[in-house]
């Protein structure tokens, strides 16, 4: 109950720098990492019973989602929110959650589509890519040469930073938040536990 309590709190506080800046920050994730040293000390406390398959779970999940953070193939946070949605302790924990997000993302990327911003690429001003956090670069365009940028998600913004040409126009997609998605999908399965199923709930750690 604490855990998913705290995992809560993580990806409420993230859901709010996602959506705002499409930046977070790593120290939202303070409570919960507590939720998952809390979990794994029940399992000890309680003879280690479920302990194997809680870490193959997030080994698992978490593993992959931060191999694909590293190698650039999705955002730093996005790979640590779904690590965290693994680390729940409630055994089918992972399915809500995430068909919660998807249905979110699902209606908000429709959304995007329909005004023109998610689905095509775009070209907008140095001035106002700088200003919006939303747009991830793929090429910086200046003098009409179109230069790529890297294809790590995690520091294709810093080049285009760097580059220090503000006349240029950046060559974008539009990024999702996609914490924001998977934060509204796990507060959403905590809710349904708390009113449908709170004994399940309350006997977690």
């Amino acid at each position: 109950m604490y855990a998913e309590l705290l995992i809560a709190a993580s990806f409420a506080l993230a859901a709010y720098q996602d959506v705002k800046d499409r930046a977070v920050s790593d120290l939202v994730w303070i409570p919960a990492a507590a939720a998952v040293a809390l979990t794994l000390y029940s399992f000890f406390v309680a003879g280690g019973a479920g302990l194997g398959f809680y870490l193959v779970k997030l080994v698992l999940i978490g593993g992959l989602a931060l191999g694909f953070a590293f190698f650039g193939g999705i955002g730093q946070a996005d790979g640590i929110a779904i690590a965290v949605v693994a680390s729940d302790p409630y055994p089918l924990s992972p399915l809500a959650p995430l068909i919660g997000a998807a249905v979110v993302a699902a209606a908000h990327i429709s959304y995007e589509f329909a005004r023109g911003n998610a689905g095509r690429r775009k070209t907008v001003p140095m001035e106002q890519f700088l200003r919006e956090q939303r747009w991830i670069p793929k090429a910086i365009v200046s003098g009409g040469v179109r230069t790529e940028v890297s294809r790590d998600v995690n520091v294709a913004r810093d080049e285009v930073e760097a580059s220090g040409k503000s006349d240029a126009a950046v060559e974008v997609t539009y990024g999702v938040p996609t914490v924001a998605y998977l934060a509204i999908g796990f507060v959403a399965y905590v809710a349904y536990m708390l009113l449908f199923n709170y004994a399940a709930f309350a006997a977690l750690p």
